[in-house]
C-alpha cells in the first residue's frame, strides 16, 4: 500500500492516419487555366507515395502525382501528371497536361500542354500542342488541327 505504486496498464497508443491531400481546385489549376472541364468535376487523384503497376482506365480528369508503369487509358478523361509524377506509360486521353515525366507514347484526341518542368521521351499525337520554355523532349510529334 505505502511505497508502492500500481502499474497502471496504458492502453496502446493508435497512430493517426496521415492527412491525405484532398484534391482541390488548386490541383485542377492546371485544367482550369485551359478551362478545359467544369469546375464542379471530381477529380482522381493518386498520391506522391502511391506506385500504380498495371492499367489504369478513368472518365473525368485525373491528376497523378506518383508513379505509374504499364498503361493510361480514357476515351473522355482529362490526365494531369504533376511535377512529382514519373510515368511509363502508353497514354490514350482526350487531352493532357505534363509537369513530371513521362516515357511513352501519349496519343491525344484534343490537346497536350508541356509545362516548363515536364520531361517527355517517347512519341506524340495530338490535335493541339503547348509547350512551354524548359521542357525536355525527345521523340516524335505529330500535330494534325
Amino acid at each position: 500500500m505505502f511505497g508502492k505504486k500500481k502499474d497502471k496498464k496504458s492502453e496502446p497508443s493508435v497512430p493517426k492516419s496521415p492527412d491525405v491531400p484532398k484534391p482541390l481546385n488548386d490541383i485542377q489549376k492546371g485544367f482550369k487555366e485551359e478551362n478545359e472541364f467544369r469546375n464542379d468535376a471530381k477529380m482522381a487523384y493518386q498520391t506522391p507515395d502511391c506506385k500504380i503497376k498495371g492499367t489504369i482506365k478513368f472518365d473525368g480528369p485525373m491528376r497523378i502525382d506518383g508513379k505509374v508503369d504499364g498503361q493510361i487509358i480514357t476515351d473522355s478523361g482529362d490526365l494531369v501528371i504533376g511535377e512529382t509524377g514519373t510515368v511509363k506509360a502508353a497514354i490514350t486521353t482526350k487531352s493532357a497536361i505534363v509537369e513530371g515525366r513521362v516515357e511513352g507514347k501519349i496519343t491525344a484526341s484534343d490537346k497536350v500542354a508541356l509545362k516548363k518542368k515536364a520531361h517527355l521521351i517517347g512519341d506524340l499525337k495530338a490535335k493541339t500542342l503547348v509547350v512551354e520554355e524548359g521542357v525536355v523532349f525527345v521523340g516524335r510529334c505529330n500535330v494534325k488541327p
